[in-house]
């Protein structure tokens, strides 16, 4: 809620020829400008080939190493204080270039690995696994076909690398695992808490409180996410309508779901189909 106070900054317009990605590095006087914290629409990712500085990421300071890679998910709160002697360069990315990747790249839940904010610090040899990448991308940043390429690439990369590691704010329990496998197969038609409860053994509020250990408000939340992820991956097939995916998802009215998904995903599922075009 906190986020109303601070500014959120768009994707630069004008990106005609790599419409999912785009690279930038630090040597650019455009690049992280901001003097106080912000939010970005789009997701980014700093590497620093050397550090120097801080970033703060939703209030929580990070030293900036050098070798290390920050993900930042859109509309997460950061703030920038680099010395003059941290080199690097940062990439910008719709959701889009990630459902594209999700759907070639099944065995991986790129979705959920990049929703989160945090922080990668490599040691010597994966710095080196990484290397031949960095050379890549800054090497062919007039080649706008390859350089998105190579950006996916590193997004999956990265995900190869976080596969096994869950995010640092989420506490592991085997039944929200359960819980969460539950939602993924009924989510289109069971939308109450008392069904998987009773699907795993347990009371809706012993269930909810397990949920809330997890952080992870209620099952509401993890339906809503759940929903937002196929409408998401429905819209970048391209194959079905607004209103087929509407019906889809359960939704009666093709303007419910379409306020609905702005209010999710902030913008509309037309500008969100049409954001790979």
């Amino acid at each position: 809620m906190y986020h109303k106070a601070y500014p959120t900054y768009a994707y630069p317009s004008g990106e005609v020829l790599n419409p999912a990605a785009r690279l930038c590095c630090f040597d650019n006087p455009c690049i992280c400008p901001y003097d106080h914290f912000h939010t970005h629409e789009y997701n980014k990712i700093l590497v620093f080939k050397d550090g120097g500085g801080n970033h703060h990421i939703n209030f929580r300071n990070h030293q900036i190493a050098g070798n290390s890679i920050h993900l930042l998910a859109a509309h997460d709160l950061h703030w920038l204080e680099r010395t003059q002697q941290a080199a690097g360069f940062a990439i910008l990315y719709k959701d889009q270039l990630v459902q594209k990747l999700q759907l070639l790249n099944p065995d991986l839940d790129c979705c959920n690995m990049f929703r989160y904010s945090r922080v990668i610090n490599l040691d010597a040899e994966r710095a080196n696994d990484f290397e031949f990448i960095f050379r890549e991308l800054l090497s062919n940043q007039g080649n706008s076909t390859y350089l998105l390429q190579v950006i996916a690439t590193f997004l999956i990369k990265i995900a190869h690398l976080e596969r096994n590691i869950a995010p640092e704010h989420k506490t592991f329990d085997t039944v929200v695992a359960a819980a969460t496998e539950l939602v993924d197969q009924y989510f289109k038609t069971k939308k109450t808490i008392d069904f998987y409860a009773a699907a795993l053994n347990l009371t809706p509020r012993t269930l909810q409180n397990r949920l809330k250990k997890a952080s992870i408000t209620s099952l509401n939340e993890l339906l809503q996410q759940r929903v937002l992820k196929e409408a998401k991956k429905l819209l970048c097939t391209g194959e079905m309508s607004i209103g087929a995916i509407a019906t889809e998802l359960g939704f009666k009215e093709t303007a419910h779901f379409s306020n609905w998904f702005h209010k999710q995903a902030h913008c509309c599922p037309m500008a969100y189909k049409h954001g790979m075009d």
